[in-house]
């Protein structure tokens, strides 16, 4: 979650992501930034971001491989290694990750949706600490559901493989058997260039491409940055 969210917000939406803690999304705006130098450097940010993902898209060519051969790429180049239950909040990343998984794709199966409207006024701290917990409440809630879901309705195969550099950083890959799209966490300069290369080498299909697939967001995402 972002360190800081205008007072112009006026709902939020939230997405259990699969790389740890609850996405929030602020939805819909009641004006713009009144202050001239922040508005300008928003604007001067948008473009530079415009200019990465212009870069990234010219890099992306059709050359995708499979999620065994990304795994196979990834334990022999960088020494990844599974992690299991006992790796810290790995059965929370999990649950994170499949409810992710059907909110994008049947997310009827988990019932109801709500939206929070953030405290009029942001700079009051009870009032957004209560407004978070409701969120993580609800997110758990979410997550619950998510795992209860059956085997048959909702297929599901997750693995976290772990690169771990000591001094240099961690990186954190998580994917699901059954399903194209993977997801990174890291710390560390080093590992960010890891990361792009891991994307690239998973790379994407001319369909991906042309469709503007899941798979290819996530890779213009990941080289973006």
């Amino acid at each position: 979650m972002s360190k800081t969210m205008s007072k112009a917000a006026s709902a939020v939406s939230i997405i259990g992501g699969a790389d740890g803690p609850t996405s929030i999304f602020i939805l819909g705006k009641k004006g713009r930034e009144k202050n001239i130098f922040k508005r300008f450097q928003i604007w001067r940010q948008n473009k530079k971001y415009r200019r990465k993902r212009e870069r990234a898209r010219r890099l992306i060519t059709p050359n995708a491989h499979t999620i065994e051969e990304l795994i196979d790429y990834i334990k022999e180049r960088y020494g990844a290694v599974e992690a299991d239950a006992s790796y810290p909040y790995y059965e929370e990343r999990k649950k994170g990750m499949k409810y992710c998984l059907i909110q994008r794709e049947k997310p009827a199966l988990l019932g109801e949706t709500k939206r929070f409207l953030p405290p009029e006024d942001l700079t009051d701290k009870e009032a957004v600490i209560k407004w978070q917990k409701e969120l993580e409440a609800w997110t758990k809630e979410c997550q619950n559901r998510a795992d209860a879901v059956p085997f048959d309705c909702f297929p599901t195969e997750y693995h976290m493989y772990v690169i771990d550099r000591k001094e240099e950083g961690r990186l954190e890959i998580e994917l699901d058997r059954f399903r194209p799209t993977i997801s990174m966490s890291y710390s560390g300069r080093a590992m960010e260039q890891i990361s792009k290369d891991i994307h690239l080498y998973y790379g994407v299909t001319k369909q991906d491409i042309d469709e503007e697939s899941e798979r290819y967001k996530s890779l213009l995402a990941a080289l973006s940055t």
